[in-house]
Protein backbone atom coordinates (compact mmCIF):
# COMPACT_ATOMS: atom_id res chain seq x y z
CA UNK A 1 0.00 0.00 0.00
CA UNK A 2 1.39 3.25 -0.87
CA UNK A 3 1.32 6.67 0.66
CA UNK A 4 0.39 9.69 -0.43
CA UNK A 5 0.78 13.28 0.48
CA UNK A 6 -1.30 16.58 -1.45
CA UNK A 7 -1.05 19.77 -1.44
CA UNK A 8 -4.52 21.72 -1.75
CA UNK A 9 -4.22 24.91 -2.94
CA UNK A 10 -6.97 27.62 -3.10
CA UNK A 11 -5.53 29.50 -6.03
CA UNK A 12 -3.14 27.85 -8.24
CA UNK A 13 -0.37 30.91 -8.86
CA UNK A 14 0.42 29.57 -12.00
CA UNK A 15 4.47 28.70 -10.35
CA UNK A 16 6.92 28.55 -13.10
CA UNK A 17 8.11 24.48 -13.43
CA UNK A 18 11.70 26.15 -13.96
CA UNK A 19 11.34 27.66 -10.09
CA UNK A 20 10.64 24.62 -8.78
CA UNK A 21 13.77 23.34 -10.62
CA UNK A 22 15.96 26.03 -8.97
CA UNK A 23 14.16 25.45 -5.54
CA UNK A 24 15.55 22.26 -5.39
CA UNK A 25 18.61 22.46 -6.44
CA UNK A 26 19.52 25.23 -4.13
CA UNK A 27 18.02 23.58 -1.41
CA UNK A 28 19.07 19.84 -1.45
CA UNK A 29 21.48 17.84 -3.97
CA UNK A 30 18.54 16.27 -5.68
CA UNK A 31 16.87 17.30 -9.23
CA UNK A 32 13.61 17.73 -10.31
CA UNK A 33 12.78 15.69 -13.89
CA UNK A 34 9.83 16.30 -15.97
CA UNK A 35 9.01 15.72 -19.54
CA UNK A 36 5.72 17.62 -18.83
CA UNK A 37 6.39 20.08 -16.27
CA UNK A 38 4.27 19.99 -13.59
CA UNK A 39 1.66 17.69 -15.29
CA UNK A 40 4.09 14.89 -14.00
CA UNK A 41 7.70 15.20 -12.01
CA UNK A 42 10.45 13.12 -10.16
CA UNK A 43 12.34 14.72 -7.44
CA UNK A 44 15.35 12.65 -7.96
CA UNK A 45 18.76 11.65 -5.31
CA UNK A 46 21.97 13.08 -6.81
CA UNK A 47 22.52 8.99 -8.10
CA UNK A 48 19.62 9.80 -10.79
CA UNK A 49 17.14 7.41 -8.58
CA UNK A 50 13.62 8.88 -8.27
CA UNK A 51 12.50 9.42 -4.23
CA UNK A 52 9.25 11.04 -5.23
CA UNK A 53 6.72 10.60 -8.26
CA UNK A 54 4.53 13.63 -8.37
CA UNK A 55 1.76 15.69 -10.59
CA UNK A 56 -0.73 18.34 -10.27
CA UNK A 57 -4.29 18.38 -11.07
CA UNK A 58 -6.21 21.12 -12.14
CA UNK A 59 -9.37 21.82 -14.22
CA UNK A 60 -12.25 22.00 -12.24
CA UNK A 61 -13.45 18.41 -13.11
CA UNK A 62 -10.51 16.86 -12.81
CA UNK A 63 -10.09 18.86 -9.00
CA UNK A 64 -13.67 18.57 -8.31
CA UNK A 65 -13.45 14.42 -8.50
CA UNK A 66 -10.14 14.39 -6.03
CA UNK A 67 -11.54 17.06 -3.73
CA UNK A 68 -14.84 15.17 -3.23
CA UNK A 69 -12.95 11.50 -2.26
CA UNK A 70 -10.93 14.21 0.26
CA UNK A 71 -14.43 15.31 1.64
CA UNK A 72 -15.73 12.21 2.29
CA UNK A 73 -13.05 11.03 4.82
CA UNK A 74 -13.09 14.80 6.79
CA UNK A 75 -15.88 12.48 9.42
CA UNK A 76 -13.61 10.29 10.54
CA UNK A 77 -10.52 12.53 11.42
CA UNK A 78 -10.01 14.36 15.19
CA UNK A 79 -10.39 17.92 15.70
CA UNK A 80 -11.94 20.90 16.49
CA UNK A 81 -15.25 21.87 14.74
CA UNK A 82 -13.09 25.03 13.31
CA UNK A 83 -10.29 22.53 11.77
CA UNK A 84 -13.00 20.64 10.33
CA UNK A 85 -14.85 23.83 8.90
CA UNK A 86 -11.69 24.89 7.39
CA UNK A 87 -10.68 21.92 5.68
CA UNK A 88 -14.27 21.69 4.29
CA UNK A 89 -14.07 25.04 3.17
CA UNK A 90 -10.53 25.02 1.75
CA UNK A 91 -11.64 21.50 -0.25
CA UNK A 92 -15.13 22.96 -1.93
CA UNK A 93 -13.20 26.04 -3.41
CA UNK A 94 -9.78 24.53 -4.28
CA UNK A 95 -8.39 24.65 -7.73
CA UNK A 96 -5.72 22.78 -7.52
CA UNK A 97 -4.06 19.58 -6.01
CA UNK A 98 -0.45 18.42 -6.11
CA UNK A 99 -0.32 15.25 -5.08
CA UNK A 100 3.10 12.56 -4.08
CA UNK A 101 3.77 9.56 -4.23
CA UNK A 102 6.42 8.30 -1.34
CA UNK A 103 8.32 5.66 -2.90
CA UNK A 104 7.96 3.24 0.12
CA UNK A 105 11.86 1.63 -0.36
CA UNK A 106 13.25 5.00 -0.61
CA UNK A 107 10.50 6.13 2.69
CA UNK A 108 13.02 8.92 4.94
CA UNK A 109 14.47 10.65 1.13
CA UNK A 110 10.55 10.69 -0.54
CA UNK A 111 9.03 11.89 2.59
CA UNK A 112 12.35 14.94 2.71
CA UNK A 113 11.53 15.40 -0.79
CA UNK A 114 7.70 15.55 -0.55
CA UNK A 115 8.67 18.31 2.45
CA UNK A 116 10.94 20.38 0.09
CA UNK A 117 8.49 20.38 -2.30
CA UNK A 118 5.53 21.71 0.32
CA UNK A 119 7.77 24.12 1.42
CA UNK A 120 7.92 25.62 -2.01
CA UNK A 121 4.30 25.47 -2.86
CA UNK A 122 3.83 27.24 0.72
CA UNK A 123 5.51 30.24 -0.06
CA UNK A 124 2.14 31.22 -1.87
CA UNK A 125 -0.82 31.56 0.36
CA UNK A 126 -3.72 29.10 0.46
CA UNK A 127 -1.92 25.55 0.75
CA UNK A 128 -3.13 22.59 3.04
CA UNK A 129 -1.48 19.62 3.17
CA UNK A 130 -2.90 16.09 3.52
CA UNK A 131 -1.19 13.20 4.01
CA UNK A 132 -2.14 9.33 4.76
CA UNK A 133 -2.20 8.33 7.91
CA UNK A 134 -1.71 10.80 9.46
CA UNK A 135 -4.22 13.84 8.94
CA UNK A 136 -4.14 17.68 7.50
CA UNK A 137 -1.74 20.46 8.22
CA UNK A 138 -1.84 24.18 8.12
CA UNK A 139 1.94 24.99 7.47
CA UNK A 140 3.57 23.02 10.59
CA UNK A 141 0.10 22.76 12.34
CA UNK A 142 -1.73 19.53 12.30
CA UNK A 143 -5.29 20.41 12.38
CA UNK A 144 -7.34 17.37 11.91
CA UNK A 145 -5.70 13.94 12.55
CA UNK A 146 -6.59 10.54 11.77
CA UNK A 147 -8.16 8.30 14.50
CA UNK A 148 -5.10 5.60 15.89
Amino acid sequence: MGVYMRAVISSWPGHEFGELVAFVGEQSDGFVVSGDGWADFEIHDPAGDAVLIADLITGEAEVREELEELLESLDDLRGSPAAHEKVEAHLRTASAVVGMQIIMSRYDESVAAANQLIAFLERSPGVLTQIDTVGWYDLDDLILQEPE
